[in-house]
């Protein structure tokens, strides 16, 4: 079965691939995508998807992978729901340098991790206590120079492993399959808001971007942003009363309007 399948190897092999691949989002760009390098990913991936046995694998103008892979059922067998397996193609934009440099620590013994020794960087169990929940494992990480980038493409290298046990054991039975890979994800959702959910035509939808294993998150804030800006009224002191408009103090008066309940 697919467990002689060496997973780990095939996953660590995609997911260096697609780190090396410079994604960063980028904020304040009205173009979506923001930034060359996700187009670089989604056409490498629609690649793969194809090979891998996908079916109407395409990118829309806006960058967003669309694909699916068709139900393989016993004869016979009742329809199942159809479902969709989402992630996004860019990294965070972070003022550091843009190419990753994966390495593995094998069979991680505790203790903080030393990134890079000629720039003294470290990951500390004090300021990440969870290390200590992975002594035993085999860890990922980054030079210290840049941010690794499993955030997303952990995720990518997931979905596309899970579509080489697919195609390595056609005994396995699954419904319908949908894979999307959305751009500027970082950078306010742009991707989710250009995509064409026609072809996404799915019963249920998961997307795959953290955090610990078994978590299962359904519900979240709302991280939607908007630009507020008040001018106040100006008046000399002895003529202020009922003319004076202190801007902060109608701040409060706005900030005060919003439910507290909805987040």
């Amino acid at each position: 079965m697919y467990k002689e399948m060496n997973l780990q190897e095939i996953l660590t092999d995609k997911f260096f691939r697609y780190a090396q691949i410079e994604t960063q989002s980028k904020a304040g760009v009205k173009e979506v995508p923001s930034t060359p390098g996700q187009w670089i990913l989604a056409e490498l991936l629609m690649k793969e998807m194809q090979e891998l046995g996908m079916q109407d694998v395409e990118i829309s103008e806006h960058c967003v992978v669309t694909g699916h892979l068709p139900a393989r059922l016993p004869k016979g067998h009742v329809p199942v729901p159809v479902v969709g397996w989402m992630a996004h193609l860019d990294t965070v934009d972070v003022a550091m340098s843009p190419e990753v440099h994966p390495r593995v620590i094998r069979n991680y013994q505790g203790g903080d991790i030393c990134q890079n020794e000629e720039e003294q960087i470290y990951i500390t169990t004090a300021e990440h206590p969870e290390l200590l929940e992975h002594i035993g494992e085999d860890i990922i990480v980054s030079d210290g120079t840049s941010v690794l980038g499993a955030d997303n493409k952990a995720a990518i290298a997931n979905m596309m492993t899970a579509l080489e046990v697919l195609k390595a054991h056609p005994e396995i039975p699954h419904g319908t399959i949908y894979y999307a890979f959305g751009p500027d994800e970082e950078v306010g959702l742009c991707g989710a808001k250009a995509m064409d959910y026609d072809k996404f035509p799915v019963d249920f939808a998961y997307t795959i971007d953290c955090c610990a294993l078994g978590e299962v998150v359904y519900e979240t804030f709302n991280a939607g942003s908007a630009t507020l800006k008040i001018r106040g009224v100006t008046a000399h002191p002895m003529s202020s009363k009922n003319n004076l408009v202190n801007p902060i103090m109608a701040a409060v008066d706005f900030i005060n309007l919003l439910d507290v309940n909805y987040q």
